[in-house]
């Protein structure tokens, strides 16, 4: 008898615990509908990380468990190692042409591979350091890099797993140009087992990229990209699509958003035989246009940086009257603001306002926390990031 009451007590715990657990599932899934739901978001600010370190710092990746950020110091060219209490663990630079150096500037934002370890893309391909900065692993490409175009802090390197990154990499097709060729893949599949570089992800058939006629040059096809639950979502700086592919599968993708801007200033193809191949200039018109400059997933969340760009009365009214060139990209930049929002899988985009004294969106760890970093309006003897929430507008 006694027996049988304990089996009843436990099978009605069992019931009970199911419910209690049905239940909670529910309010997170009702809660997370509801924040897709809004029109409009902003982030809270729920705890930050102060470094005691002082120079030209970009935010770069944050380790899985939490414990470990990375930066770069643009100015010294060093990957930046601290500890999640602002501890400095470490300042490596990886530049130049000693035997474990990627060569030259790098090419991507360095990326956390596994624990104790971290990986950065140069002109001499993907190289794996300890925390102690020593070289663990290197993938070499096959072929000439002929263009070392460096993008200030491009999320360009994404790890699959431990062992296999996606990289965006040109130099395949050998022919050492700037301008992109639309036959050939887009992004590079780097195995650190074997060493090897594949081609992969063809520009999709409904990209103005995929045309011979008009080609573009690198500046407006670099892409913003991210990796998450067996997904690759990516889109080209200067086309309003978001692609996203299974991994699995990355000949073709598997959905198209049309990503609905209100304005987005788009950038002309020119004709192959109306440019010199071997020679690229920069002018102040190439930030004038719409730009995807960075996409951020967590679960349903698809967080997009951008540009829209700015109309040719705009860019007269910010240009007029400037002859040094410093003022006048400054003065651009300032009028083609970055901007954030939420894409929907309609393509709608729903603003995110961010808090005071912040600059941009770096990077979402795994429990969905957003680490926002210091906007430098207010010089500072010491480094900041903030942690934050997204919530929606009410």
């Amino acid at each position: 008898m006694s027996k049988l009451y304990f089996t009843r007590i436990s099978s009605a715990a069992i019931i009970i615990g199911a419910i209690l657990l049905q239940i909670s599932c529910g309010n997170k899934e009702s809660s997370s509908e509801a924040l897709l739901a809004a029109e409009s978001y902003e982030l809270e600010i729920i705890d930050s990380v102060t470094i005691d370190y002082l120079g030209a710092l970009s935010w770069s990746d944050i380790s899985r468990d939490g414990n470990h950020i990375l930066g770069y110091d643009n100015q010294k060219m060093d990957v930046m190692l601290f500890s999640k209490e602002g501890e400095v663990l470490g300042a490596f630079n990886k530049t130049g042409d000693q035997p474990d150096a990627i060569g030259g500037s790098p090419l991507s934002r360095p990326q956390f591979v596994k624990q104790n370890e971290w990986a950065i893309l140069g002109k001499n391909g993907v190289f794996a350091y300890d925390f102690n900065g020593q070289l663990t692993r290197k993938a070499k490409p096959d072929f000439p890099v002929s263009i070392s175009l460096t993008i200030s802090n491009a999320n360009i390197l994404h790890f699959l797993d431990e062992d296999i990154a996606l990289a965006h990499f040109m130099g395949r097709d050998g022919k050492g140009t700037f301008y992109v060729n639309p036959e050939i893949t887009q992004l590079e599949k780097v195995d650190f087992n074997t060493g090897d570089f594949s081609g992969v992800a063809p520009i999709p058939s409904n990209s103005k990229y995929n045309n011979p006629e008009k080609i573009h040059n690198v500046l407006t096809v670099i892409p913003a990209m991210d990796i998450y639950d067996g997904k690759l979502y990516i889109a080209f700086k200067n086309e309003p699509k978001l692609w996203i592919y299974d991994l699995n599968n990355l000949d073709q993708p598997k959905q198209e958003i049309n990503i609905a801007f209100d304005k987005f200033i788009e950038k002309e193809g020119v004709s192959p035989d109306a440019v010199d191949r071997d020679n690229f200039g920069i002018n102040s018109k190439d930030f004038t246009y719409g730009s995807i400059e960075k996409i951020l997933v967590h679960k349903d969340i698809i967080i997009m940086q951008y540009a829209e760009g700015l109309t040719e009365a705009e860019y007269k009214a910010a240009s007029e009257g400037l002859d040094n060139p410093m003022d006048l990209f400054s003065k651009l930049f300032a009028a083609n603001k970055s901007q954030f929002g939420l894409i929907g899988a309609d393509g709608q985009i729903k603003p995110i306002k961010l808090p005071e004294r912040v600059g941009n969106i770096e990077f979402i760890d795994q429990e969905g926390n957003i680490w926002i970093s210091y906007n430098r309006e207010e010089e500072l003897d010491y480094e900041l990031i903030f942690k934050a929430n997204l919530k929606a507008v009410k």
